[in-house]
């Protein structure tokens, strides 16, 4: 495929979802390779497009707090900052989000629990929940093959992606272990069959 020959639907919200080191910022390199940039933005959360989450961010990474549920915390104070911006991008075109709310979830909660945390996840949820309401997702390609290691991965994550998928209301495309191009492959495809892009 030639690049930036796909063009995707004005006010679509494409979601890459998973594991760290399961091949999501390799598949979202290539699609902007092959997206028109014109019409969809890419952004990574929580470091989204403001200077105030970009180091909240590099914060998170560098020297993160001690405290999980402070750790969480500080990702949907990154998320909230977002959000406005996000809404205006899905009103003029298409959005490309590498994690939406489901990671906080995952790792925040099913990779927590509520020991760690210290609040139940009624109450964790609902403060999720209302942050990322004006947003909904066309389709979440969930990544759940990890190629290598990684600390973050901890027990229950991966069970906590599941169950989420397994519940949710948007459409999820599970993305099977293939060679890097065969996934590529494989998300163009669905992106068309779904009816969310074309060539």
């Amino acid at each position: 495929m030639t690049p930036n020959t796909l063009s995707l639907k004005a006010g679509s919200v494409v979601v890459f979802e998973g594991l760290d080191k399961a091949g999501k910022s390799t598949q979202l390199a290539r699609m902007k390779q092959a997206i028109d940039a014109d019409g969809a933005t890419f952004a990574h959360m929580p470091s989204a497009f403001s200077d105030f989450t970009a180091r909240l961010h590099r914060v998170l990474e560098d020297a993160p707090p001690t405290s999980p549920l402070a750790r969480q915390l500080a990702h949907l104070a990154c998320h909230s900052e977002a959000m406005p911006s996000l809404v205006n991008i899905v009103h003029t075109g298409a959005l490309v989000l590498d994690r939406w709310w489901w990671s906080t979830l995952a790792y925040g909660w099913y990779g927590q629990g509520e020991i760690a945390l210290g609040i139940d996840q009624h109450t964790f949820r609902t403060l999720i929940d209302g942050i990322w309401a004006p947003i909904r997702a066309d389709v979440v390609f969930l990544f759940l093959h990890a190629y290598a290691a990684d600390g973050n991965n901890a027990d229950g994550v991966a069970d906590g992606y599941n169950k989420i998928a397994d519940q949710s209301p948007v459409t999820v495309v599970r993305v099977p272990s293939m060679t890097e191009d065969e996934v590529h492959e494989f998300l163009v495809a669905e992106l068309k069959r779904l009816g969310l892009a074309g060539s």
